[in-house]
């Protein structure tokens, strides 16, 4: 009898680790998708500045939602507003807000490298377990 209890738990234990891991790992899937849109908006901004700053005259199409757009002359690039964080906005020279994008993008790639990694790490480890499960399960069939 307590063999088979020390299976049962052993099962148990390996199916909840299971579970947990699985959550973990569903987890840093999603933040690694914020964190991967985070830097396409940051690189479209800084085509965006990089774009109209070379604009010289003409006009251009400004999205609305629901597939509207309007045509509006270029807006000047000089001086943009750069939001900082806490529903903080504050107006910086195009260089400077260059060079924040630029930051803020190098930070989101060396926490997306770590997140990845740790995401690496717990899919291997849930592969593991996994197969020590079905080893498990598996001898215990047979046996």
């Amino acid at each position: 009898m307590s063999e088979l209890t020390t299976a049962e738990d052993t099962v148990n234990a390996l199916v909840v680790e299971i579970r947990v891991l699985e959550g973990t790992y569903n987890e840093l899937s999603a933040r690694q998708n914020l964190l991967e849109r985070a830097m396409l908006e940051g690189r479209a901004a800084l085509d965006a500045i990089g774009g109209l700053s070379g604009q010289s005259s003409g006009e251009v199409l400004t999205q609305v939602g629901g597939g509207i757009m309007l045509r509006s002359s270029p807006p000047e690039t000089d001086r943009v507003l750069v939001s900082i964080g806490a529903n903080v906005v504050v107006e910086k020279a195009r260089d400077e807000a260059v060079a924040i994008l630029e930051e803020r993008g190098r930070e989101i790639e060396k926490t997306l490298v770590s997140l990845v990694s740790q995401r690496n790490e717990i899919a291997q480890r849930l592969n593991s377990d996994r197969d020590v499960l079905n080893n498990f399960m598996a001898r215990n069939q047979q046996g």
